[in-house]
């Protein structure tokens, strides 16, 4: 028991990083930060003439887009009160394009709401580029009346994917561990909501602590560790349903579970017969399968979006750094050099980047940080940095990451986003202390072309 102990002691520093001086040279470190000039871009009144709760529904999505396309920080919706032309003048007149650039705008969405029966609703939308004077799209959505958030977020997926032709991410979730009591005392909830925050549920109650969900390929089910007494397993949720189970009894210690990218098995650390080590168990034969074989520890790992590839972390350098080994653990290659210890890689979902925590001494202080680095373990920079910041987790379409920041030990752990240059940093609102988020793939496309974008 006190071996277990020790190595269970040893893998909580991999989650949560202490805030003791590193045995370690001072170092200086750059966040690299580069500023994008966003877009302006004008969101009209999504009206309807003839339906004023249509038109009052219609305020509220226009709202809701402004705010997706502003929290990407590619766009900056402009003011209404310098707007060239109301609404009703572009639907009897068109778009007076010279006025629009006269003050500078990039991009125009205009759009109207319908109200096709107590519960359902069709919204219509248009994205016109004022410069090149055309038409970009012209679509239409259906659904649920009560659904009205999901609908709007969108629309605004398909205003980002048609500008920058990448997928957009306003119509996912995150899943984070909402902390409550006590150090000695503490519990954890899982907390599953939209990416800005806004429908929170809970998941699961405050009776245990539960620790770090990740979500399956689809989304529809979340892995986690949960404490039972002083033992620590994994568990899997359906997040419709909120019905659990275990994975069973498989070793004196469970740390860090993911799906792999088919989703049909999960990854971990294993602490098994008094050593600790990554290993998969397929889901459908509960076969164990053990990767790694050495006297270190290691934790944290992650599969690449291809499956062939997984980046974990472990101290068996004499201190904590990222290694990358194939999917059947042969092959291991060590990935990061510098000064400082490294946790929680993460590798994209365009493969191209490994996003992770370090944490090293500068100035004479220790300082925590987010990065990333090729999987070869080029081209290392910071993006965000803190007294405390660390658990990265990437966006569907790997532009962006959140991750747990907590400005002192008195201040309560927040969520935060930030996009690949480090510029466009911002906290997303949640009730309480917030850690271990995660985010969800994409939801499914609702979108239905009413006809194909042509140039006006």
């Amino acid at each position: 028991m006190i071996l277990v102990m020790h190595y269970f002691i040893l893998l909580i520093t991999f989650f949560a990083c202490t805030i003791a001086p590193l045995n370690a040279a001072p170092t200086r470190i750059e966040i690299t930060k580069g500023k994008v000039q966003p877009d302006p871009i004008a969101i009209m009144s999504f009206t309807n003439a003839t339906d004023k709760k249509a038109a009052e529904k219609g305020e509220k999505i226009a709202e809701i887009i402004a705010s997706d396309l502003r929290n990407c920080g590619l766009f900056m919706p402009i003011d209404k009160s310098v707007f060239a032309q109301t609404t009703d003048e572009i639907q009897t007149n068109n778009i007076n394009f010279p006025e629009w650039q006269k003050i500078g705008t990039r991009f125009i969405v205009t759009g109207t709401v319908i109200l096709n029966s107590s519960s359902k609703m069709t919204i219509e939308f248009r994205l016109f580029d004022i410069l090149d004077k055309k038409k970009m799209i012209a679509q239409s959505i259906t659904g649920d009346r009560e659904k009205m958030r999901y609908l709007a977020h969108a629309v605004a997926d398909q205003i980002y994917t048609r500008i920058t032709t990448e997928a957009g991410y306003f119509n996912t979730h995150i899943v984070y561990s909402e902390t409550h009591g006590p150090d000695k005392k503490r519990t954890s909830r899982l907390v599953f909501m939209d990416y800005d925050g806004h429908n929170a549920r809970n998941l699961t109650s405050t009776k245990n602590l539960v620790l770090t969900p990740r979500f399956s390929p689809t989304g529809k089910e979340i892995a986690y560790l949960k404490y039972e007494g002083r033992e620590a397993h994994v568990f899997v949720m359906n997040v419709t349903t909120k019905v659990e189970h275990k994975l069973g009894k498989i070793g004196e210690m469970n740390f860090a579970p993911r799906f792999s990218p088919d989703a049909s098995a999960i990854i971990m650390s294993l602490i098994k017969d008094g050593s600790s080590a990554i290993y998969t168990m397929n889901l459908a034969a509960r076969k164990l399968v053990r990767l790694t074989d050495h006297i270190s520890i290691d934790t944290s790992p992650c599969y690449a979006p291809d499956g062939k590839q997984i980046t974990f972390t472990s101290d068996r350098s004499g201190q904590e750094k990222i290694y990358v080994m194939n999917a059947n653990g042969g092959d291991v290659k060590r990935i990061s050099f510098g000064e400082g210890q490294y946790s929680q890689p993460v590798w994209s979902p365009r493969s191209d980047l490994i996003a992770f925590t370090k944490r090293a001494v500068v100035d004479g202080q220790s300082r925590f940080f987010i990065g990333v680095m090729s999987p070869d373990g080029t081209n290392e920079r910071m993006i965000a940095d803190g007294w405390l910041v660390e658990d990265p987790c990437w966006s569907s379409n790997g532009r962006y990451l959140i991750f747990t920041k907590q400005t002192s030990i008195d201040q309560k752990a927040e969520l935060y986003m930030v996009d690949l240059t480090g510029y466009n940093l911002h906290k997303i609102e949640t009730k309480g202390n917030a850690s271990n988020g995660a985010w969800s793939p994409i939801a499914s496309n609702i979108v239905n072309p009413i006809n194909t974008p042509t140039q006006q």
